[in-house]
C-alpha cells in the first residue's frame, strides 16, 4: 500500500470490500433463507460481484501491481462457483441409441398481455422449438392457447391453474409418457409437474418446476428500485423463504422417484443460492458440465442471471448445452443433450 498513490489506495480499499463480499458469497448456498433471508439477496448479485473482482484483477495486472493477487486468489479458490456463472466447455458428439435432448423454456404465457411489441409470439416459439427438435420440451408459464403446433410430439402432460387466466407447466415428449403427476405448493399459484417417460428399455422421471417469482419485470427501471429499497428487500426476503419451502417439497418428490431423474425449469434463483443447491443435490448441472461463455437465461437489464436449469442424474453423460438468445420472452430457452448410461 505504501507504494500506491492516493487514487490507487482508494481503488484497493474498494477491491478489498468486493473481495470480502465474494468470500461471503461462497457460504451463501449453505445458509437457509428461513434462518437469514436478507443475506440470500447476495445470491442474485454474485455475477456482478464476480465481474467486479475480475475487473480489479485486470486493473492491477495492467499496472503491474501485486495487488492483483487479492481478487485473483479468491476467484481461484472459488473456481467451482465461477464455473457456475461463466464456463468454457467443448460440446461433444455422441452416437448411440441412448441420447436424449431436453429444452426448457419459460414462455411468459406467449405474451398474451403484450409485454413485448412483437406479433405472433406463439407461432414464433412453436417454429423455434420445431426447428431445434428436442426430444422433450419443458415449458413454464404455459397457457392453453389454440393452435400451438408442435410437430411430432405425440405425448404431453399439461397442468394449468388460475381463475381469470389459466396457466402453468407443460411437458411435450416424442417418447411415451406412462405416468404423470402434479406437485402443489402451499399458498402459491406456482407448482411443479413430472412425467415418467419411457425411452427404449429405460424410464426417466422428468420434473418441470416453476418456483416463486420476485415479480420483477425485465424492463424495470433500476432507479425506481432505489426509491423503495426497504420494501424491495422485504419482498425478496419473503420470496426466498417461500422458495425454500417449495424446494423442500420438490426434493422430497425427487428422492421418492423410482426412476433416474431430470429436473428442468425456472428456479427464479441462481446457482449460488441455497434453493438451487438443495434441489441440485448430487445431480449434474448441464451448464456446469458443457456450458460455454456467460450463463444468462433471464433478460434483466443486461445483468447476467442464470435462473433456468436442466439437471440430470449423476450417471448420465452430458454431451452439450446451449442457451439460445431468442427474445420472445423475458427468459431464454436452454437446451441440453445427454446420454443415459
Amino acid at each position: 500500500m505504501k507504494k500506491l498513490n492516493f487514487f490507487d489506495k482508494l481503488i484497493y480499499i474498494l477491491n478489498s470490500i468486493f473481495a470480502f463480499i465474494l468470500i461471503l458469497s461462497y457460504i451463501i448456498p449453505k445458509i437457509k433463507p428461513s434462518i437469514l433471508s436478507s443475506i440470500s439477496l447476495l445470491s442474485l448479485l454474485i455475477p456482478i460481484i464476480f465481474i467486479i473482482n475480475m475487473f480489479f484483477v485486470g486493473y492491477w495486472v495492467v499496472k503491474l501491481k501485486r495487488q492483483f493477487l487479492l481478487s485473483f486468489i479468491i476467484l481461484l479458490l472459488g473456481y467451482n462457483h465461477v464455473k457456475s456463472f461463466i464456463n468454457f466447455s467443448n460440446n461433444s458428439e455422441y452416437v448411440g441409441d441412448n441420447k436424449i435432448s431436453v429444452m426448457s423454456y419459460n414462455v411468459r404465457m406467449f405474451n398474451i398481455y403484450n409485454w413485448i411489441k412483437t406479433a405472433n409470439v406463439k407461432d414464433s416459439i412453436a417454429d423455434f422449438i420445431n426447428n431445434k427438435t428436442p426430444d422433450i420440451v419443458s415449458i413454464q408459464e404455459y397457457n392453453n392457447v389454440e393452435n400451438f403446433n408442435l410437430i411430432n410430439y405425440s405425448f404431453k402432460h399439461i397442468s394449468l391453474s388460475g381463475e381469470n387466466t389459466k396457466y402453468g407447466q407443460a411437458i411435450f415428449s416424442k417418447f411415451p409418457i406412462i405416468n404423470s403427476g402434479k406437485i402443489k405448493f402451499r399458498n402459491s399459484t406456482n407448482n411443479a409437474i413430472f412425467s415418467d417417460i419411457r425411452i427404449g428399455y429405460d424410464t426417466i422421471r422428468l420434473f418441470n418446476i416453476h418456483l416463486q417469482s420476485f415479480k420483477l419485470r425485465s424492463d424495470i427501471d433500476i432507479s425506481s428500485i432505489n426509491n423503495d429499497s426497504s420494501k424491495l428487500i422485504n419482498n425478496f426476503s419473503d420470496t426466498f423463504r417461500i422458495q425454500q419451502d417449495q424446494a423442500e417439497t420438490v426434493i422430497k418428490e425427487i428422492n421418492k422417484s423410482p426412476y433416474k431423474v431430470v429436473v428442468s425449469g425456472d428456479f427464479n434463483n441462481t446457482a449460488f443460492s441455497y434453493i438451487y443447491n438443495l434441489i441440485k443435490s448430487d445431480l449434474k448441472d448441464s451448464f456446469y458440465e458443457k456450458g460455454n461463455c456467460l450463463g444468462q437465461t433471464y433478460n434483466f437489464n443486461s445483468i447476467p442471471l442464470r435462473i433456468d436449469f436442466i439437471l440430470v442424474d449423476k450417471s448420465f453423460k452430458v454431451n452439450s448445452f446451449k442457451t439460445f438468445k431468442f427474445a420472445y420472452s423475458d427468459h431464454f430457452p436452454i437446451f441440453s443433450e445427454f446420454s443415459v448410461n
